[in-house]
């Protein structure tokens, strides 16, 4: 998120929330960043030229569980 918006990890923790989170990543999937353009093109191009990733992304869950628990960690308020 600090990289994605430019700022410090302070001004994310104390003016980011749930709801600006969900509009933001609403936002950049109708209008992606740069670099996530750029990541499609290699990806395509890739693709294109049967160039194959070695390393699967197959420990990678979408447990939410762990989520919520992550979350439970970073209160929000000030």
């Amino acid at each position: 998120m600090v990289l994605t918006l430019g700022r410090d990890y302070d001004y994310v923790r104390n003016e980011m929330d749930l709801i600006r989170l969900k509009a933001l990543n609403a936002y950049q999937r109708e209008y992606p960043p740069t670099n996530i353009g750029v990541q499609r093109l290699c990806r395509i191009l890739e693709a294109f030229m049967g160039i194959e990733d070695s390393d699967p992304m197959s420990d990678i869950t979408d447990d939410e569980d762990d989520l919520m628990e992550v979350l439970n960690n970073f209160p929000q308020g000030g």
